[in-house]
């Protein structure tokens, strides 16, 4: 990967930020691409030997100005699933318009593809743990827009020939990441008395560190056999909010101290499980997840010098 040049759209968000970090010690042809809509800044600084370049995908001049490329990480989306089903239009222009916008940049340049996707192509599935062979079954307009992004990467590889691998994420998580953990780390830090979880509680999740999300990624962008392949990157298991939030209070030692309540109302799109197999990124990659879920809290406890 060192020669190549590698673009990640996308790159100033949580997820890319990690991609990025770790690309930066392999190769010298990084280009961080991100209209800092949901990126940071500070993102794009912490990794200072990339090229910045400001940018929206849904801009094909901007994104053809960026120089010839030969791996595209394609990161950039909408991914919020109540903003989805409020504002259906503009997450099918930024997720499924956009995907095509970085698919003809691809096409221009001769890359490769590594598409970003997610459990939400699922929606409420029936078989657990979900195995890739599932089927689309979206249940929001977020989910939607990444069944089109995933068939149009498709359509790509069948019809111009173009190399394209697919990676489906559980709930990744980990260091600047905005997310359950960090919210209920933010309500205990201002009130350590009582903890309100949106929703039933009961809906469950697998969560998957992001280190072991970016060494998948780094897998299947560096050899050429993962062509037209898709892959589930999850840890394989699966935990209730209410689950989770009592683990963390047993870290922060509130577990006799916190009240925890629910609202009993989920949001619009709101899914009841994900609870990936990942058998199939195990073998074919030879992936295993390695970080814990209570080793990461700890360690985002830790970072955010969070003392109650």
């Amino acid at each position: 990967m060192e020669e190549q040049k590698v673009l990640v759209t996308g790159g100033a968000g949580f997820i890319g930020y990690h991609l990025c970090k770790k690309l930066s010690t392999i190769t010298n042809n990084l280009t961080i691409y991100d209209d800092l809509s949901s990126g940071k800044l500070e993102n794009v600084t912490d990794v200072s030997s990339a090229n910045f370049v400001k940018g929206d995908i849904l801009d094909l001049k901007t994104l053809y100005s960026l120089p010839k490329q030969d791996l595209i990480y394609h990161l950039a989306a909408q991914v919020v699933v109540p903003y989805s089903m409020e504002n259906p239009l503009i997450d099918f222009e930024t997720n499924a318009k956009g995907t095509v916008c970085v698919l003809e940049k691809a096409r221009k340049d001769d890359a490769k593809v590594v598409f970003a996707s997610s459990a939400a192509v699922y929606g409420n599935p029936s078989v657990f743990p979900t195995p890739e062979t599932y089927g689309f079954h979206p249940f929001s307009c977020y989910g939607l827009s990444k069944v089109v992004g995933e068939e149009y990467c498709q359509m790509y590889r069948e019809q111009y020939g173009l190399d394209v691998v697919i990676t489906r994420f559980a709930n990744v998580y980990g260091l600047r990441c905005h997310g359950v953990i960090h919210d209920f780390l933010d309500k205990l830090a201002k009130n350590p008395d009582k903890l309100e979880i949106i929703g039933t509680g009961k809906q469950s999740r697998d969560f998957v560190h992001v280190s072991d999300v970016v060494e998948a990624l780094l897998t299947v962008g560096d050899a050429d056999k993962f062509n037209g392949e898709t892959y589930n990157l999850g840890i394989g298991k699966t935990i209730n909010i209410i689950e989770l939030s009592q683990l963390i209070l047993t870290i922060l030692g509130l577990q006799n101290r916190t009240v925890v309540t629910t609202t009993n109302q989920s949001w619009q799109g709101d899914v009841t499980k994900i609870w990936f197999d990942n058998s199939k990124a195990k073998k074919e990659l030879n992936w295993i997840p390695q970080v814990t879920l209570e080793d990461s809290i700890k360690e985002v406890i830790a970072d955010r010098k969070i003392s109650i």
